[in-house]
């Protein structure tokens, strides 16, 4: 069955190479989760992106988590980064945390389905059901080479060697928290199907760090909702104990209770992969705060984005509250955390006090929250330069205004905004 996982994670990524770099956005624009929310949720667009998130949800209440394990590109990146590390010699503890549950449906409220719910019930708001294929272009949501390596390196490789399987799909990923719930509904589940005789190689090779031997000998079934419909587990089983097969939803819960899906202390105490697991679960009351707050903090400053700063956060978090790495090594990230933390604040707060006081047209209040933005941070950014122009001349200094205008120029040249301020700096010159 494997191999043709591997076919199927082959394809995707000749896909995504096609659609890069012939298709572009001539006919089909970009493929995306976040199409779902920001487009069709917040603009009625339905589009390439939110088609796929449709059909992703509707066949995951059949087939569970399919998309998750068969097609899925980033969670490819993800196996075949444990596959390295296992021919490496290195085998990585999978990280058991309540962080799993909260941390992925806080980034998929707060930042996409909240957002653009209330986008579109706002009385302002022009939603209108439309169909575009092509809209947005395919680079729309696509970092650059620097963030998208250190993407790859950070979400792809660093978070599973230091969070286990499947570190940012089970911690991060919002699309995956997205498809919990279709997938605890689901009809295709792993079934037990014969004599299970507790070797355990199911949960050994589950990429995604279920006790599948405890939920199939407790449930006759895996009803955790991080399954993936892979079919490792299947394939792991010497005695061919388990199965892929559909049960009737109505009949299919009635031996459990909404407490059975809850995290049980019986889980993950098997001699036989105790040692592949560290549970962290007693400093989850310090550590999801903790998490979410570095997040925030980091979110949106160096041209960092949602998945790439959360996917920081639960490394710094999770390494430091982990007792297994070393006191002095925990003690310096936590040192070095608190200091970002404390410097990402400083630019959050600049930026909101510059932007509130120059929305109210106190310009010279704004003045110098921009000019500490500009001064502080590590790259230039060509916004708050244009805002700093605006504020300048709306101030009558020509001179600092013009400065600053040059500057944003020089990084963000064909801004209209800064188009727009260069007309009127060159009016005022020339006294018009």
């Amino acid at each position: 069955m494997q191999k043709y996982r591997l076919i199927s994670f082959l394809f995707v990524h000749i896909l995504i190479l096609l659609h890069v770099l012939w298709f572009k956005n001539s006919t089909v624009g970009s493929f995306d989760f976040q199409e779902f929310f920001d487009r069709f949720i917040g603009m009625g667009v339905l589009n390439a992106g939110s088609i796929m998130v449709i059909f992703a949800f509707f066949s995951t209440l059949i087939f569970g988590r399919f998309f998750c394990g068969w097609l899925c590109h980033f969670g490819a990146v993800q196996e075949l980064a444990w596959w390295v590390f296992d021919k490496l010699g290195i085998k990585p503890k999978t990280i058991n945390s309540r962080m799993i549950t909260f941390l992925p449906l806080f980034i998929l409220f707060n930042f996409y389905l909240i957002p653009n719910i209330s986008k579109a019930l706002n009385p302002d708001s022009n939603w209108q059901l439309s169909l575009n294929l092509s809209y947005p272009e395919v680079w729309a949501f696509l970092p650059g080479v620097v963030i998208g390596s250190l993407t790859f390196i950070v979400d792809g490789f660093l978070i599973v060697y230091v969070l286990g399987r499947k570190g940012f799909c089970r911690f991060v990923c919002p699309w995956g928290a997205f498809l919990k719930l279709p997938t605890s509904l689901s009809t295709f589940k792993v079934r037990k199907t014969g004599n299970c005789t507790n070797c355990n190689m199911c949960t050994s090779g589950c990429p995604t760090g279920i006790d599948v031997s405890h939920e199939i000998n407790n449930y006759n079934k895996v009803i955790n909702s991080n399954c993936t419909s892979c079919m490792i587990c299947i394939d792991n089983c010497p005695e061919k104990a388990l199965s892929y097969r559909f049960q009737n939803p109505i009949n299919d819960y009635d031996n459990l209770n909404l407490i059975d899906f809850a995290y049980k202390k019986t889980s993950y105490v098997n001699n036989l992969i105790k040692e592949k697991f560290i549970s962290l679960r007693d400093y989850d009351l310090f550590m999801v705060p903790f998490c979410i707050i570095f997040g925030l903090l980091l979110d949106g400053l160096f041209h960092i984005g949602h998945m790439l700063s959360f996917g920081f956060a639960s490394i710094i978090t999770l390494t430091i509250f982990n007792q297994n790495v070393s006191l002095f090594l925990r003690k310096n990230i936590f040192i070095f955390a608190m200091i970002l933390m404390c410097f990402n604040g400083f630019l959050k707060y600049s930026q909101f006090k510059a932007i509130n006081h120059f929305e109210n047209q106190e310009f010279s209040k704004a003045v110098t929250y921009f000019e500490d933005i500009v001064f502080y941070y590590p790259i230039d950014i060509g916004k708050y330069h244009a805002y700093l122009g605006v504020c300048y001349l709306e101030l009558n200094n020509i001179e600092s205004s013009m400065k600053h205008y040059n500057l944003a120029k020089d990084i963000i040249p064909n801004n209209p905004n800064i188009i727009q301020l260069g007309k009127l700096l060159n009016r005022v010159q020339h006294g018009l």
